[in-house]
């Protein structure tokens, strides 16, 4: 069974579908994720970009991608499908 992606890995990808077109999974997945991630977290961690734009962190999201690149190889779990 394949592990999935590291959920904590840098990508230089500019919008959550490209991030999903190369991760082969649907669009819609990484936005859900993203989505539920801010709200159980208590805020956004994109701003909210119009069709075919840049997506950008928030400060928080910022926050958030550099607590998540602390954390040591050993204890992190693989994303799933």
């Amino acid at each position: 069974m394949n592990p999935g992606p590291d959920p904590t890995a840098a990508r230089p990808w500019s919008t959550l579908t490209e991030a999903a077109r190369d991760l082969g999974i649907h669009p819609s997945t990484p936005v859900i994720q993203s989505n539920r991630l801010g709200e159980d977290l208590g805020q956004p961690l994109f701003e909210r970009a119009e069709r075919r734009t840049v997506m950008k962190l928030t400060r928080f999201g910022k926050r958030v991608v550099a607590a998540a690149q602390e954390i040591p190889p050993e204890g992190r779990r693989k994303a799933t499908r």
